[in-house]
């Protein structure tokens, strides 16, 4: 029995791996596009200490003028909003940051400087500039994931799976469609404006 259903299996799984045709891929426009740019893809990763880590091709991606040295080649208007958006982010939670860790520092060297009778204050000054500290990292979030998102969106660009938008229009006057109709004022109207096709 066991011969009878091995062989009934294997007369159907046989023509199957024959007349298997193989998958092609058809290149599209994006996928042409990143591998025409030479779009390596950027490796996030979250470790404990540092938080977000990104790196490309092995080497570490730290600074803003290092993101944008590898998103400008693409010339993604979306990338370069996000990537903007989070380095011009970042200043107000670092000078709440700053200005917490002062407290902390105050607050704790005076602490040890200070007699026992008179350390209640700067118990509340060290507390106090641990919560601003704090504070100041929760608004940071906000371009770390703008940041975040940045590298998200090129790597889509870099597999292919996207497509550049188009740049931002330079005034208002550009989004607006193209008048269908002229106005002219005519001379037997005073000051009344007709619409001519």
């Amino acid at each position: 029995m066991l011969r009878f259903v091995t062989l009934i299996v294997t007369f159907l799984i046989t023509p199957l791996t024959l007349y298997a045709q193989t998958a092609t891929v058809t290149p599209t426009a994006t996928m042409m596009a990143s591998v025409t740019l030479n779009l390596m893809p950027i490796d996030a990763r979250l470790t404990t200490l540092d938080g977000l880590t990104y790196t490309q091709r092995g080497d570490e991606v730290k600074s803003y003028q290092d993101f944008h040295a590898i998103f400008d080649p693409l010339n993604d208007f979306e990338t370069e909003r996000l990537i903007n958006h989070s380095e011009s982010a970042l200043v107000t939670p670092k000078l709440v940051e700053a200005a917490g860790l002062i407290g902390v520092v105050v607050g704790v060297v005076e602490l040890l400087t200070s007699l026992p009778s008179q350390q209640t204050p700067w118990w509340i000054t060290a507390a106090g500039g641990a919560v601003v500290f704090d504070i100041g990292t929760f608004f940071g979030a906000d371009a770390q994931t703008s940041k975040f998102n940045a590298v998200q969106r090129y790597n889509r660009f870099a597999y292919g799976r996207e497509q550049v938008l188009p740049q931002a229009p330079t005034d208002e006057k550009s989004m607006l469609p193209v008048a269908a109709t002229r106005a002219t004022a005519t001379s037997d109207s005073k000051g009344q404006v007709n619409a001519h096709q």
